[in-house]
């Protein structure tokens, strides 16, 4: 979705060729790719001051990282200037980098290291219907607002408009991964409060 919204290019400047566009797009692809790395080794010395310093649970990195998913969409949705498209690319690349740089150690620390290759496989292969029902929507929402090139491909030139339901929707998800995270700290809280105060014999 973020490399397809490059397509603000055609609203923005119609005298944009297509090889400008390919760079374009190429570009957009390594701000994720740095964004990506950045997240990773900022999650990894981040989730390690959390516990052995602050003695708080990694799981606040899911909420950090939900709170930069959620401000990439809201570039994503502001953001009519394709110049500026790199904070949509960077942020997501950040977020996404901060989420899969922790995430290995969440799902020891949860469910024991014993079973680590199996349950990290199934938390891998949890999104693949959600991701396909956001493509899927967000096929629909382009080709609502796209037109049918001579050729058969279709385009858009609405600018914003033709990705911003979608962005509406993933940023909705990333509030919806923010609350059930912090339900999931207040749950382990409560569960390590409770073994403190009725310790096992």
């Amino acid at each position: 979705m973020t490399i397809n919204a490059i397509a603000l290019w055609r609203h923005y400047d119609d005298s944009i060729d297509d090889k400008t566009l390919v760079l374009r797009q190429q570009l957009h692809v390594s701000i994720l790719s740095l964004g990506s790395f950045a997240g990773r080794l900022l999650s990894g010395v981040g989730s390690d001051f959390l516990v052995k310093v602050v003695h708080a649970s990694r799981v606040w990195c899911l909420v950090i990282a939900s709170g930069i998913f959620s401000i990439a969409q809201l570039c994503a949705l502001n953001i009519v200037n394709p110049n500026f498209l790199g904070f949509v690319s960077g942020f997501s690349g950040l977020g996404y980098g901060f989420l899969f740089g922790v995430f290995p150690s969440i799902v020891a620390e949860s469910f024991g290291i014993h079973g680590l290759s199996q349950n990290w496989g199934a938390m891998t292969l949890s999104p693949v219907i959600s991701s396909n029902i956001f493509n899927l929507f967000y096929g629909a929402v382009f080709d609502k607002h796209s037109i049918v090139e001579p050729d058969g491909s279709r385009s858009c030139e609405e600018g914003l408009e033709c990705y911003r339901s979608a962005y509406v929707v993933t940023l909705c998800a990333c509030a919806l991964g923010f609350v059930v995270t912090l339900w999931v700290i207040r749950h382990q809280w409560k569960a390590r409060l409770a073994e403190k105060l009725h310790p096992k014999d």
